[in-house]
């Protein structure tokens, strides 16, 4: 190939391998926006059936690992609420729903925009594609004639 050949053949391969690096890291940051949304979801919902229980009542408190401890609530009214930076206050227990429920909006505003901009680096991709599959078609055919054969191991013996 010629160096005028090279050089978009070189930028062809490099933007789909940037379009292709950019929706990889959309789709995991698509997961983690989800992840949370389920997480302030499952919260809400939990907040919810804590404001239904009665001061006294035992409930099982989740350690982790599908492990428990039987507690008593002291206050059904409210709850301690992260507000990041290792920062947490009292809420109350509509409080604090409000406050989950305008972090899933947010969170939901960022998941279209990350839905969007995804949705455009596919479009790029499949537009590209093709160029891509006959650049390397085009080149694996140039090593075949170059003696690709050289490559082939011979057995030793």
């Amino acid at each position: 190939m010629t160096e005028e050949k090279r050089i978009p053949v070189e930028k062809v391969l490099a933007e789909y391998e940037v379009l292709r690096t950019q929706a990889e890291a959309l789709q995991q940051n698509l997961e983690l926006v989800n992840q949370h949304i389920s997480e302030f979801r499952r919260t809400i919902e939990a907040i919810e059936k804590v404001e239904r229980l009665k001061e006294g009542n035992e409930i099982l408190v989740p350690l982790g690992a599908g492990s428990f401890v039987r507690a008593e609530l002291k206050d059904t009214g409210s709850v301690i609420l992260s507000l990041g930076a290792d920062v947490a206050a009292r809420r109350s227990t509509a409080e604090a729903r409000q406050e989950l429920e305008a972090r899933v909006r947010e969170l939901e505003r960022v998941r279209d925009e990350h839905s969007s901009r995804l949705q455009e680096v596919l479009k790029g991709l499949e537009a590209i594609a093709p160029v891509v599959e006959q650049i390397v078609a085009a080149m694996q055919q140039a090593q075949l004639q170059r003696g690709g054969a050289e490559d082939v191991r011979q057995p030793k013996g």
